[in-house]
């Protein structure tokens, strides 16, 4: 199957959640030659996949990427997920997210809560969080987060192979339920109405539309990206017609997005932004292409496309973005930037931040 990008609508695009190199804590790893090639990686995938812009989730990187590429990258600045708070402890969180904002990062995450055991588990509406939802929310800053998983991954009938082989299963050992990481973050939601927050991967709810659309309607600061999880496309595909009309009456609460990773090939980058394009802007059955990455594989019923009108398109792909993280990225402190990846330690990102022209 031919992976041809000339087939969707020339408008703008901005890819939410994108990840550079490492991951969390871990990121400070990154070598001079490995930060050299993920970004020549990434620059590729935005010549063979064409979206206009890209909100990478992994920090020091991201105000590297900013201040390389002008207008193009926005950043995340990190903010421990719920299972290695210990990364960060005795935040003042005012201080932390004041700080993050007057560096150049344009918002919080990726972070949240990717199911962990719950002795290692900090619930997200907890005391230590608590800041963290103030001050974004007083400051109108986004933030980008993950809650729990699919459900298939609490049963073991029903976890796929590939979910068993990256330890994404949660029916051994002692997890918090779906439905407990879904009460952490309706908590959050109640206490803060206007905090901006998009939820990843849609939130996992894709199997079940009425409680998404009730969830929309009684949340009006939630918002969800598109981003795959493989079980979205298929669950929306079972009821094609009817979740139609949900995307079109929630086009302002649905952001574009694809986890794009450099570890994956550059083919399997670009045809995850196929994938849900060809979902998005056509009404066709398909199936996942050969060139796609093993968390793509699962189904083997095809894929039926919802053909959305162009309005509703120009606001998935872009509007939403820019209206909660503004139309422009937000300009690098260069001084504030070295002196905060210093202080991380991370090594490979200060020498190029030192080395820009």
């Amino acid at each position: 199957m031919d992976i041809d990008m000339s087939e969707f609508s020339d408008i703008p695009v901005i890819d939410c959640h994108v990840h550079f190199g490492t991951f969390g804590p871990e990121r400070i790893k990154l070598s001079k030659e490995d930060l050299k090639k993920h970004t020549e990686f990434i620059l590729r995938v935005i010549k063979e996949g064409r979206p206009s812009g890209m909100y990478v989730t992994d920090s020091g990187v991201g105000l590297y990427l900013k201040a390389k590429c002008q207008g193009l990258f926005y950043a995340g600045g990190f903010v421990p997920w719920s299972s290695i708070t210990d990364a960060l402890p005795d935040v003042d969180w005012s201080s932390y997210v004041d700080a993050l904002v007057e560096t150049g990062f344009d918002g919080i995450g990726e972070m949240g809560s990717k199911p962990s055991p719950r002795d290692k588990h900090t619930p997200l509406d907890s005391e230590y969080y608590e800041g963290l939802w103030e001050r974004c929310e007083s400051t109108g800053f986004p933030v980008l987060c993950h809650v729990a998983d699919p459900e298939e991954f609490w049963d073991e009938r029903l976890a796929p192979e590939w979910a068993k082989e990256q330890g994404w299963v949660y029916y051994k050992g002692d997890y918090p339920s779906k439905e407990e990481l879904y009460k952490e973050m309706e908590n959050i939601l109640g206490r803060h109405p206007n905090l901006k927050v998009v939820l990843c991967h849609f939130y996992f709810i894709s199997a079940d539309l009425e409680r998404a659309d009730d969830f929309l309607d009684r949340y009006k600061n939630a918002n969800f990206d598109i981003t795959l999880g493989i079980e979205l496309m298929y669950n929306i595909s079972r009821r094609r017609d009817d979740w139609r009309d949900f995307f079109v009456k929630h086009q302002n609460r649905i952001f574009f997005g694809t986890d794009i990773a450099t570890w994956q090939t550059l083919q399997e980058s670009v045809t995850r932004i196929w994938m849900i394009r060809k979902f998005l802007e056509s009404d066709e059955e398909f199936y996942t292409p050969p060139t796609a990455d093993l968390l793509l594989t699962r189904y083997r019923e095809p894929f039926i496309g919802l053909k959305l009108p162009i309005d509703t398109l120009r606001k998935i792909y872009a509007e939403n973005f820019r209206r909660l993280w503004g139309n422009k990225p937000r300009i690098v402190d260069l001084e504030a930037a070295i002196k905060r990846c210093e202080e991380n330690s991370e090594d490979a990102v200060v020498e190029a931040l030192r080395n820009l022209p």
